[in-house]
């Protein structure tokens, strides 16, 4: 019985010296072949006049081992720098696919949380967006209208709107003015927005209702429900929104997959450019 485990152990060892030898030969074959006839082709240059008589089989034997490795390269080489590439490409196709997947189902949650607080008619909106380096990038939005649905600017500044109210206050409700001049001014006025940037919206909202989104007391984003009708978007819009089971599986998906969506990964590449770009200007 002692033999055979014996036995059995010296041909697991042979085994795994034999697998080590075959992984050091495909990892570096060619490169110790290529660095060899460097050094050998040093060499034979070193002889002078001499080196196509008494230097000659150096010559040779750099040309061999070059020969050498570029057969191992070729051979041993697996996966090739091609199949690399295509599977970096798949890669990237499939994690963009995934990425896409997250987007639709966060807006098919937040639908469902419309239809459940009863905003979820013509005139109604629900967004919803994740906290990423001071502003606020758009997860998911849902309308009816599809007037309404376009994603808008996609990020937004900490201090503006009732994104940025529902962040510091944990909740928000707000009745704007019918007039849209009034409208306008009061954007500017009281929830910081710059000039010129409120006209340029298209919803008119004139009831809002901000939640901010935390899980295991970390605060995520936050959730905005708009309306063009007033007082439609209320406290009690909230407080359905709360009661909701859905509302936990929301906080849980932005908290935990967020930065998986396109959008953040958009403003995340676009943070790391523009931090970049002044370390390249100073090297300039």
């Amino acid at each position: 019985m002692i033999a055979a485990r014996t036995g059995q152990t010296a041909v697991v060892r042979v085994a795994t010296s034999l697998v080590w030898l075959w992984r050091a030969c495909k990892g570096w074959a060619s490169q110790v072949a290529a660095t060899f006839a460097t050094v050998v082709a040093l060499i034979w240059g070193g002889f002078g006049d001499a080196r196509w008589s008494a230097g000659a089989w150096f010559f040779w034997a750099a040309v061999i081992l070059g020969f050498l490795a570029l057969v191992f390269q070729i051979a041993l080489q697996r996966p090739t720098y091609m199949e690399l590439s295509r599977r970096e490409e798949k890669a990237g196709q499939e994690s963009a696919e995934k990425s896409k997947a997250i987007e639709r189902s966060l807006t098919v949650l937040i639908r469902f949380l419309a239809h459940h607080c009863g905003l979820a008619g013509n005139g109604d909106r629900v967004s919803v967006y994740y906290h990423h380096d001071k502003q606020f990038v758009m997860l998911a939005r849902w309308s009816q209208n599809p007037t309404f649905n376009s994603p808008g600017r996609g990020t937004y500044p900490v201090g503006q709107g009732a994104i940025g109210d529902a962040w510091d206050a944990s909740s928000v409700v707000a009745e704007l003015p019918g007039s849209r001049v009034r409208w306008n001014q009061s954007l500017e006025k009281n929830h910081g927005f710059p000039p010129g940037t409120a006209e340029t919206l298209k919803m008119h909202s004139q009831s809002i209702a901000a939640q901010r989104i935390a899980t295991n007391g970390d605060a995520a984003g936050v959730i905005v429900f708009e309306s063009t009708v007033k007082q439609r978007a209320s406290r009690e819009t909230l407080d359905a929104l709360v009661d909701s089971k859905l509302y936990g599986a929301l906080c849980e998906l932005v908290a935990t997959v967020a930065m998986l969506t396109p959008q953040v990964q958009e403003a995340a590449r676009d943070d790391a450019q523009s931090a970049a770009s002044p370390n390249v200007w100073r090297e300039v």
